[in-house]
């Protein structure tokens, strides 16, 4: 099984990818737009999305992101070990997208309109407020602990596209 042991692998191609995205990510500093404008949301939600959009479209093509390429692992289909397609690719993203997503248009809603002089927030619009982190704070602890107790580390990201990552130097 030394073929599915790619927890560090993984969690260094995460961090090499975060390093690179979060370089790109400062581009968008430098345009102004008004935060409650459709200019401002649209750029909200390509930005916050940005991490996933790359992952789809890398994974999708390759079946790995710079990072998986450095660190030698590749997500493959998990019964024919093929490379995948770019619908199991956007799967492995899914939940994340919708999480981010959601959040940015629910704090658009709730704070749109708002006069921040005479605002105060009531304890539904704090659970409205930090509910999607919240949960994608959940999901990131479950996909890493269904990885450590499956046998081919297998996330709960790669059960739902049928996905596995495997080393690529090893037969």
């Amino acid at each position: 099984m030394k073929r599915f042991d790619t927890f560090w692998e993984r969690f260094w191609a995460i961090a090499i990818d975060g390093f690179i995205l979060n370089t790109v990510l400062q581009i968008p500093k430098f345009f102004s737009f008004p935060f409650f404008s459709t200019s401002g949301i649209i750029l909200a939600l390509v930005v916050s999305n940005l991490p996933y959009i790359y992952a789809v479209l890398m994974l999708g093509k390759y079946g790995q992101t710079i990072g998986k390429m450095i660190m030698k692992v590749k997500v493959v289909d998990n019964v024919t070990e093929d490379s995948i397609n770019y619908s199991q690719s956007f799967m492995r993203e899914i939940v994340p997208i919708v999480l981010v997503t959601t959040s940015i248009i629910l704090n658009f809603i709730l704070f749109s309109d708002v006069d921040f002089e005479n605002f105060k927030v009531s304890t539904l619009g704090y659970i409205l407020i930090f509910f999607p982190s919240g949960m994608l704070a959940i999901w990131s602890i479950l996909e890493i602990v269904t990885m450590l107790f499956d046998d081919k580390n297998r996330a709960i990201h790669d059960k739902i596209a049928d996905t596995v990552v495997i080393l690529t130097d090893i037969k």
